[in-house]
């Protein structure tokens, strides 16, 4: 049983959680009133809370503006967290759920320059399956998973790429203007689907991912043969995209209120 004295405890911690988590990238300094409010406690609990939290080095206060924001040792203790990062470890689980549910294999790519380099791979359970050799590099600009990458990178680089269309089958995205348009609504819509434009008998779907520099640094796909890929698509892009983004928030990625979710 717990005892009363171990219950504050937690909720003491708790609380004091909740206020490094009120930070963020649009938020990055607050006032006590602002902090208070946001997490919902007095401002004299706030105010003994942040004042613990500064003593350990994890809230600085200015005493200029009394605005606060969050400390040294908070930054020192995300790049101890940063180094321990293992994106396949962290990819993997959310891989193997997304074979299991569709049946098909799902990649892990990562962006080198303006390639796109075959990382991870789970094989679909089925006789017949798309499979990627494990280091395999194309360009960015060619088929979902490129441009799901290359979609949220500078649009310098689009025009860049432009240049490089190539027609690879009859389905190739290879005119410059309708490749930006796709582009565009990549962008919009957190994902890029293809079938038949790189290899004419797959079908693909792949989302960004990024890392704690907010930056683009590859993709998750699941992809399959054209004859059983379907139509309707939404399932898939649900489980990528969802997947995509756990795994960008295990890297530090934090989304911004006008980017992408």
């Amino acid at each position: 049983m717990k005892t009363a004295k171990g219950e504050g405890s937690v909720r003491t911690l708790s609380r004091a959680l909740s206020i490094l988590k009120a930070f963020t990238w649009e938020e990055r300094e607050m006032n006590l009133t602002e902090i208070a409010e946001k997490i919902g406690l007095a401002k004299s609990t706030t105010l003994r809370l942040l004042t613990a939290l500064e003593e350990e080095g994890f809230i600085y206060k200015n005493d200029k503006t009394n605005h606060y924001k969050l400390g040294f040792d908070l930054y020192y203790l995300g790049l101890i967290a940063k180094e321990s990062m293992d994106i396949r470890s962290i990819s993997r689980p959310h891989m193997e759920n997304i074979t299991h549910q569709t049946r098909e294999t799902t990649n892990l790519y990562l962006l080198d320059y303006h390639d796109r380099v075959c990382f991870e791979q789970v094989e679909s359970p089925m006789a017949i399956k798309r499979t990627v050799r494990i280091g395999e590099r194309f360009p960015i600009w060619a088929g979902a998973t490129g441009r799901s990458i290359l979609a949220f990178m500078d649009r310098s680089i689009w025009v860049e790429m432009t240049k490089e269309l190539v027609k690879l089958t009859e389905h190739t995205v290879a005119e410059p203007e309708t490749f930006i348009q796709e582009l565009e609504k990549i962008k919009q819509q957190g994902y890029a689907v293809s079938v038949g434009e790189k290899d004419y008998e797959v079908g693909c779907v792949a989302a960004p991912i990024f890392d704690s520099t907010q930056k683009v640094i590859g993709c998750l796909s699941v992809s399959g043969p054209k004859f059983r890929f379907p139509e309707d698509t939404d399932l898939f892009a649900k489980l990528i995209t969802d997947a995509a983004d756990k795994i960008s928030r295990k890297l530090g990625y934090h989304a911004k209120s006008s980017g992408y979710e």
